[in-house]
Order: structure tokens, then C-alpha cells, then sequence
């Protein structure tokens, strides 16, 4: 199957909305983010993966990561890649994320991220209304790298 990446649009909005929605993740903020979103199409132009980057300063963070069940581990990797050059592209220095998926550690560790505490993150990421919804929940662990 082709897949084909691109950076969101506005006319992408709804699709992306309702793609997150569907997978029960949050998209509160997407239309002020939408050129801040990597989509992966398949062939017939529907979604089958977004990455989202919210920039905080001259940090991003990672977020709405949704991937269809038909992407193998190296689409995922692709669509992180992506992320990390639309991050340096945009100027930005360290990318955050937050999971409590410990499945994907391993897979996130061979993409260059490192756990870090809670007490490590930048203020300015903390008070962000993304990393403070997140980190209320049990067992969510953040990682970071340089973009």
C-alpha cells in the first residue's frame, strides 16, 4: 500500500477532527495547530496516521499521535521523522511527549528519546493545558529529545 505524508492544511480540519475523535483522542487546540499536524494519507486520501507538534517556546511537544492498524513499525518511524524536521524546520530545540504506553518505550528509546522526570520538565511545558491534563493521570512517563 502507498502512503503519502504531508503537513496539514486548513482544509484538512475536519478529516483530522474527526480521525482523533474516532480514536478517542483529545483535538482541543487542533484548528490554532492544524500547520503543526504530519498526516499520513493512504491511496485514497484517507488518514491513516497524524502526529501533532505544539510549540512552547523553543520546545515542541508531541501530541495526538494516532495510527491506523495497517501501519507496520517503519510508517510509524517515517511519520516520526517527519515530525522531527517539521520541529527543526520550525525552529525548536527539544521535543517532549508523554505516554503511559510502555509497549512503545522501546520503539521511542530506538528513536533517540530518553525518559525523563516530571521534576526535569521545563516550566514553561508544565503549564501548558496539554502536559497538565496529561500528567494528572497514573503511570505516564515523558520523554524528550533534541529535534
Amino acid at each position: 500500500m502507498f502512503y503519502q505524508l504531508k503537513v496539514a492544511e486548513e482544509k484538512d480540519l475536519n478529516k483530522l477532527t474527526a480521525f482523533a475523535n474516532k480514536a478517542g483522542v483529545n483535538s482541543e487546540g487542533f484548528p490554532e495547530l492544524i500547520d503543526q499536524f504530519i498526516l499520513m494519507e493512504d491511496g485514497n486520501h484517507e488518514l491513516v496516521a497524524c502526529i501533532g507538534i505544539e510549540p512552547v517556546n523553543e520546545d515542541g511537544i508531541l501530541r495526538s499521535l494516532v495510527v491506523s492498524d495497517k501501519l507496520k513499525q517503519a510508517h510509524i518511524l517515517t511519520l516520526f521523522q517527519s515530525a522531527q524536521t517539521l520541529s527543526r524546520q520550525k525552529g525548536m530545540k527539544y521535543l517532549y511527549l508523554i505516554t503511559n504506553n510502555k509497549a512503545s518505550i522501546d520503539f521511542l528509546i530506538m528513536m533517540g528519546f530518553e525518559e525523563i522526570s516530571t521534576e526535569e520538565v521545563p516550566v514553561h511545558l508544565l503549564n501548558t493545558d496539554h502536559m497538565r491534563s496529561c500528567l494528572v493521570e497514573n503511570d505516564k512517563i515523558v520523554m524528550v529529545k533534541e529535534a
